[in-house]
């Protein structure tokens, strides 16, 4: 078992040149369980307590060499002491003597001869005194030290005496001398902050007045150039009959705890790019503001601007703050007045803020009419619709804006912000840089919208498409030529969901590339089928979509997925509309000629409905030009109303191209297009697309002797 070790005993130092006295005093002290040691003289008494400092000293007065008044005066002059008790033991008993060894630094004083036991009970209390003193300094010391650490300081005031007592840490924190001071108000209120200084006022005579006590921060006058804030705290301590005898409290430097929670506050509630309001403090104003119930005339607006993420793919996350700083900018000049700060109730509360990377909110009150609201989204279009520069690009960049109304549209903030941003969507799905207010059948469209996306990613990963061929066919053997591979999707509970409905969808959440992916692997799989079982090479159109222009390696990536079913390049044609092929009309050329020198067909789908220009269309590498159904559905035999057709047919075999004209529906269209030169067709009128396994008989008969012959007969004809 261990035992803890036991505290040393107390030393005593008897300075005596009696060695009778010594001897006494050692036995006494001794029997009362303390060290002891001894000093014949002055000089070896100094010797002693300059490498040991006992807890006590004995002292004689009268002693040859050094006498006791000097060597009292040296010990209290040593750093370590300043605190030791030192009995003075004489023999002399006048009065001069006693307030001299009390001046030299005399702990206490008694005549000898002395009885032992007399003596050891006063060592005994003078030992518990300096025991009771050195704890207390301890304590000081701690709480001085938990102070200057704490930047706490404390005070007592009494007002009736007008007098205030500050701690050194309290002089400290207010840049004064220590001391007394007298009166408070004008000294301690010299300190505080202009501004701050009528409001401390009214706290301190509050808590005379009323007793409550006083709690708060105020700032000091900045003497060192840094503006300090302190916490003032007070308690009101009174007499029996309740009158207020004194205020107690502490003053407390919370300049850094201050900062730290401001920079906190900032950051959970404002933007740290543009420092607008985030959406949390944005919510909360404007739930304040509806909870005041002010202003019957309101709006809120959401500002979204169009492919944010795709100019900082392209110009990097720099240029992208870049953007949004000037954005910022042009939105606050052109608002009639600053509404960028998040102001407290009570004041205008309109509120500009930034909701996330490429939106933004805006709260409008006090607008003399409800539509007033439009006025200011097409103000804030305009202000966007000037070229934005970064670095040396000129970026013209567009917007969409919702506008909700607060009752009509919604209640609280969340559900106004939600139905905002439903209305900037819709704005976007018609085009871009427009405004569009909120209607219920925007939320139901919004609903079913993200509904059909998330059963889409479904589709994606459990495979629920299947694909549909429409046959492409000689307009005059009327041959099977080809088949356009269509995905159709296969919904478990709404069974076929057409592609005008999913496609879109597709597109815009960027499934559309693995989707290709599999319709690409699917028909090469069909291909080889149809060659297990004896038919034909078949070549088989595919559309591809804008998206893929974006993939590296475009053109070895869909050879590889061609190759790994075991297919052929040349039994395929990529179809492409003809908005992708003129978005970046130089790097297209390439990438057209390493999609054709991989073996490709590649075809132009929906001609006629965009923007191609005839100069690059020259230098495409392109075989097929695929009429749009938009100019066939109202041709007709006879009728010479159609020179968008005939224009297109008549470039098309001058460039050499072979022309299939889409959707055709009539023997009138089909004639009319044969009379035009058109090389094929596909449509209702020959055949819906279909499932695979129901084609195969077009296949058996496709180059059959007889299929030939009439072809050349037919084509005999016409050239005559």
């Amino acid at each position: 078992m261990t035992t803890s070790p036991q505290p040393p005993l107390p030393l005593a130092l008897i300075v005596d040149d009696d060695a009778t006295f010594r001897m006494l005093s050692r036995m006494s002290l001794e029997q009362d369980e303390l060290q002891v040691e001894e000093a014949v003289s002055g000089d070896a008494a100094i010797e002693f307590v300059s490498s040991t400092m006992p807890d006590i000293i004995i002292l004689d007065l009268q002693m040859p060499g050094m006498h006791g008044f000097a060597v009292c005066e040296h010990i209290r002059r040593m750093p370590h002491g300043t605190f030791v008790p030192i009995l003075i033991m004489t023999g002399l008993d006048d009065v001069d003597s006693i307030a001299q060894a009390y001046e030299m630094g005399a702990t206490d004083f008694i005549v000898k001869p002395c009885h032992g036991l007399m003596l050891s009970q006063r060592v005994r209390y003078m030992l518990r005194a300096s025991h009771a003193m050195k704890a207390l300094r301890t304590r000081e010391s701690q709480l001085a030290q938990a102070q200057r650490i704490a930047r706490l300081g404390g005070w007592e005031w009494d007002p009736v005496s007008d007098r205030m007592d500050l701690s050194e840490a309290a002089c400290r924190i207010l840049g004064i001398q220590p001391g007394a001071i007298a009166p408070p108000h004008s000294t301690y209120l010299a300190c505080v902050h202009d501004e701050d200084r009528e409001s401390v006022n009214r706290a301190l005579q509050g808590t005379i007045n009323d007793g409550t006590g006083v709690d708060m921060d105020h700032r000091l006058i900045p003497h060192d150039g840094v503006n300090r804030v302190v916490h003032l705290l007070g308690e009101v301590m009174t007499d029996s009959g309740t009158q207020v005898r004194r205020l107690v409290g502490t003053v407390q430097d919370v300049t850094d705890a201050r900062a730290a929670e401001t920079k906190i506050y900032f950051m959970a509630n404002y933007d740290s790019l543009t420092h607008l309001p985030n959406r949390t403090l944005f919510l909360h104003r404007i739930g304040q503001v509806l909870a005041s119930g002010i202003g019957s005339h309101t709006a809120l607006l959401v500002i979204s601007l169009d492919r944010y993420h795709r100019i900082c793919d392209l110009h990097g996350a720099r240029g992208g703050e870049h953007l949004i700083r000037e954005v910022v900018t042009r939105l606050q000049q052109s608002l009639p007045v600053d509404i960028t700060e998040a102001r407290p109730p009570g004041s205008d509360p309109s509120l500009l803020a930034r909701l996330s990377d490429g939106q933004f909110a805006l709260f409008l009150t006090n607008l003399d009419a409800t539509e007033d609201s439009a006025r200011v989204a097409q103000t804030c279009l305009d202000a966007l619709r000037n070229p934005f520069q970064i670095e040396s690009t000129s970026l013209v960049l567009s917007a969409n804006v919702g506008i909700v109304i607060p009752g009509p549209d919604g209640t609280n903030a969340e559900e106004l912000l939600r139905n905002a941003g439903t209305a900037a969507q819709s704005s976007a799905r018609k085009g871009s840089h427009g405004y569009q207010f909120y209607s219920e059948t925007m939320n139901v469209s919004i609903a079913a919208r993200v509904n059909l996306e998330q059963d889409l990613r479904t589709a994606v990963s459990e495979n629920q498409f299947i694909l549909h061929y429409q046959p492409q066919v000689d307009i005059l053997s009327e041959t099977v030529i080809g088949f356009e591979a269509l995905i159709r999707w296969q919904h478990p509970t709404r069974g076929l969901v057409s592609p005008a409905e999913f496609i879109p969808v597709a597109e815009e959440e960027e499934l559309i590339i693995q989707m290709s992916e599999w319709v690409i692997k699917s028909v090469v799989q069909q291909q080889r089928i149809w060659h297990k079982n004896g038919l034909a090479p078949t070549t088989v159109s595919i559309n591809l979509s804008g998206l893929h222009f974006r993939q590296p390696n475009l053109a070895s990536q869909v050879k590889s997925l061609v190759y790994a079913e075991g297919g052929n390049p040349q039994d395929i044609e990529l179809e492409l509309t003809e908005s992708v092929l003129m978005r970046d009309a130089s790097s297209t050329t390439t990438l057209l000629q390493e999609l054709k020198a991989s073996g490709f067909r590649l075809a132009i789908d929906d001609f006629g409905t965009g923007y191609s220009s005839l100069a690059y269309l020259e230098h495409f590498p392109i075989d097929t030009l695929k009429i749009d159904q938009a100019f066939i559905k109202d041709l007709k035999l006879g009728r010479d109303d159609s020179p968008i057709t005939r224009a297109i047919v008549g470039m098309g075999r001058a460039l050499k191209l072979h022309l299939v004209a889409e959707g055709v529906e009539t023997c009138d269209q089909l004639a009319y297009l044969r009379l035009q030169g058109c090389d094929a067709y596909q449509g209702y009128l020959f055949s819906k697309p279909m499932p695979a396994h129901q084609l195969q008989y077009l296949l058996r008969d496709r180059f059959s002797e007889e299929a030939f012959r009439t072809k050349d007969r037919l084509r005999t004809r016409l050239a005559s």
